[in-house]
């Protein structure tokens, strides 16, 4: 089998919400590290392997390029998800348990913090969150609520009640690793950890000594759900390696323990990063660091835009790392599965959403309790409804309202009037992209359409057409 075909797959595309690097302090020592840049922790190993087995890099690429491009690939991992917004008929309730492990009692954290925690994940991912105004316009039509809340197990795998947070004190001063590797120490008891419950059935969040020598430079980590197909193999483990590990510091609203390189982690949101790890995202620039060309790979979701490197925890309105020929947008670092400073992050998109839920439903079936609600599906495509039009349907007696994703939004009514004036229908709410007028009762004639905002009555569009 080789060497090189050993390690491909046994490389992990480990998913580390790496924050937290200080570079004006490692600077200051006169520290040189090529990845200050590239906080995800699996350019490190690379890097390890390609001083072990020199040329490693290079036969890594061409091999990574040739796997995520190959035909077959592609028709599994790419298939391309209409830019559409669900109002699901199921709400998934993922119940969760803490681990608090802790050496010295500042690490024990209080239970506030955790419910904290789990506030901000179900604020997040249902798109409740107060910043959500800061999403800039260009991206608004495209984010998406997951329908997924989290809540304390409140029973636990032997059936006995519990609140859901554990605490236990550990030998251990630290979980933390200087090789680049995650020893997963935390999710065993023999190992000074905690044994994970039924991971199946569970979202289990460890919560631990992350710091190497006293940095706090490894904020958390998570594993996608096994046979993924948006993740190579390598990255796969088994059931009880599965669910969300973080740095103890970063943990819940306002952690005091947030200080210094990493008080902008402050906000909770390294949980929902990984959370989305979890349920199957990857990074929204595709972990390509390693790539020649950084805008050859995509995380297989259309509505993100291609994004060469991760946004190096700023909130830069000019990035646009990746130039493409049609439709081009600039990255979307308001993302939170990309590496961006935890206050600009506002938004998960509707096809990260589909992706998240899908995850829950093909390959973490047993974790989420299912709660059916009466909903209504709109559908929104933000590549062919981008303009206004307003016509009769070709044999047929109807009209055609089309409008754009974001006239949708803005809560837009049609109503019809006769070339006097005189109303004929009543105003029409406009619901998705394509609204269906039944014109069977109208004469043949001239007719006006006017197009208003209902906030505020403007007029959008007011056009005549002719009705057989």
């Amino acid at each position: 089998m080789g060497v090189f075909h050993c390690f491909i797959q046994r490389i992990a595309f480990l998913a580390l919400c790496l924050y937290g690097f200080s570079l004006q302090d490692v600077n200051a020592q006169g520290v040189e590290n090529s990845h200050l840049n590239e906080p995800c922790g699996f350019a490190t190993v690379i890097d390890q392997l390609e001083v072990q087995y020199p040329g490693f890099k290079l036969k890594f690429d061409a091999q990574t390029v040739k796997l995520l491009k190959s035909e077959p690939i592609i028709e599994s991992r790419k298939k391309r998800i209409t830019d559409t917004i669900f109002y699901y008929d199921t709400i998934y309730t993922v119940p969760v348990v803490f681990h608090v492990l802790y050496n010295v009692a500042n690490e024990n954290l209080n239970d506030s913090l955790l419910i904290s925690q789990l506030e901000v994940l179900n604020r997040d991912f249902n798109r409740r969150n107060p910043d959500s105004v800061k999403t800039r316009g260009i991206f608004k039509s495209r984010a998406g609520s997951a329908r997924i809340q989290f809540v304390l197990a409140s029973v636990d795998p032997n059936g006995v009640a519990t609140n859901g947070m554990i605490h236990k004190p550990t030998t251990r001063a630290t979980f933390g690793s200087s090789t680049g590797q995650l020893a997963d120490a935390m999710k065993a008891s023999a190992t000074a950890g905690d044994d994970p419950w039924d991971p199946t059935k569970y979202l289990n969040i460890w919560v631990c000594d992350l710091s190497v020598n006293n940095q706090d430079n490894l904020l958390g980590y998570a594993f996608p759900p096994y046979g993924h197909p948006s993740w190579t193999s390598g990255s796969w483990v088994a059931d009880s390696r599965q669910g969300v590990v973080l740095h103890y510091k970063v943990v819940g609203m306002n952690n005091p323990r947030a200080t210094g390189a990493i008080a902008a982690s402050n906000m909770g949101r390294c949980a929902v990063h990984e959370v989305g790890h979890f349920l199957g995202l990857r990074h929204i620039w595709a972990d390509d660091q390693n790539m020649a060309n950084k805008c050859n790979l995509d995380d297989y979701i259309d509505d993100t835009p291609l994004q060469g490197i991760g946004a190096g925890f700023t909130c830069n309105l000019g990035g646009n790392t990746c130039i493409e020929s049609k439709n081009d947008m600039p990255d979307m670092f308001e993302n939170y599965m990309d590496y961006s400073t935890e206050a600009c992050q506002n938004i998960f998109t509707k096809q990260q959403v589909s992706m998240m839920r899908k995850s829950i439903t093909e390959y973490r079936v047993d974790l989420p309790i299912k709660m059916d609600i009466i909903t209504k599906l709109r559908i929104f495509d933000t590549v062919v409804y981008n303009e206004i039009l307003i016509y009769p349907k070709s044999n047929s007696k109807k009209v055609m309202v089309e409008v754009k994703n974001e006239d949708v939004l803005d809560q837009l009514e049609v109503q019809f009037f006769t070339m006097l004036g005189q109303a004929i229908t009543e105003p029409i709410a406009i619901k998705k992209n394509e609204t269906l007028v039944d014109t069977e009762s109208w004469a043949t004639g001239a007719y006006v359409a006017r197009l208003v905002r209902s906030s505020d009555g403007k007029v959008i569009r007011q056009q005549k057409l002719f009705v057989e």
